[in-house]
Order: structure tokens, then sequence, then C-alpha cells
């Protein structure tokens, strides 16, 4: 019994014959292009307000790790990936906020002061002139 006597079945309403348009494709891709494109302005708005509130806490780098490592383990499927690449992350930003912390900044670290040897070259030898003048001046 063919489906065209009126006594098979009819199509659901999803089915699409070949060559036509899939709509139902098409706006399923679009909701969830749509989806993760909240999920990661969510994401980034938190991260933002975050990191505004732990400027100059012990934390700041690490609070951001922890939320990027949220967001990737919500949107992709990376359980395949062992638990010690997120556990590296988190290491390191833990490392980088306790370096801040812990190690002296450049800016703060007194630059050392050797005493100069003075001008080296002929002018050195001429010991009447001075820096100040010029050269001119020096020679006449």
């Amino acid at each position: 019994m063919a489906a065209s006597d009126g006594l098979g079945h009819s199509s659901p309403s999803w089915f699409t014959t070949p060559g036509d348009t899939d709509t139902l494709a098409w706006v399923a891709l679009a909701l969830i292009c749509l989806g993760i494109y909240g999920i990661v302005t969510l994401y980034a708005a938190f991260d933002r307000w975050a990191e505004h509130k732990s400027k100059g806490t012990p934390l700041a780098k690490t609070i951001p790790t922890l939320l990027l490592i949220a967001l990737i383990y919500e949107i992709f499927p990376v359980e395949h990936f062992h638990v010690f690449l997120p556990l590296t992350a988190i290491l390191l930003a833990l490392m980088a906020d306790w370096s801040r912390f812990h190690v002296p900044s450049v800016r703060d670290v007194a630059p050392e002061t050797t005493p100069s040897a003075g001008p080296i070259g002929p002018e050195a030898a001429d010991g009447a002139a001075s820096a100040g003048e010029p050269e001119a001046a020096r020679h006449d």
C-alpha cells in the first residue's frame, strides 16, 4: 500500500523533502547562535564586574580565569581534556596574583647609583675645558 492511497501515514510537520529549504534547521541554528551569544555576553558582563570589584585584591587575575574556565566548560564539550588543563590555568593565575603582591615591581626597586668616571676621550685629557662650554669656546 502506498502513501498516496490515503491509507499510509502523512509526513510529519518537520519533514522537508530533498531540495527544499529546511526552515526549522535555520531557525534552530539561529537560536543556538543567539543562545551562545547571550551566554558569552552575560559572562563578559559578569567578568567585567568581577574584575572591577577585584581590582587591588589578591585574586584579581584568578577570578577572571575561573570565569573563563567555567564558560569554556559550559559552551564546549571539553570533558575529554585532562583535568590538569584547567588546574594548570588556575595555578598560573594564582602564581601571577601571588607574584604581583610578593615580588617587588621595577619602579619599587631603587636604581643602583655608580659614580661616573667622567668623559672618556680627548676632552678628558684637557683639564681646562669644562663640560658646559661649547666646542668653539674650549679651543680658543
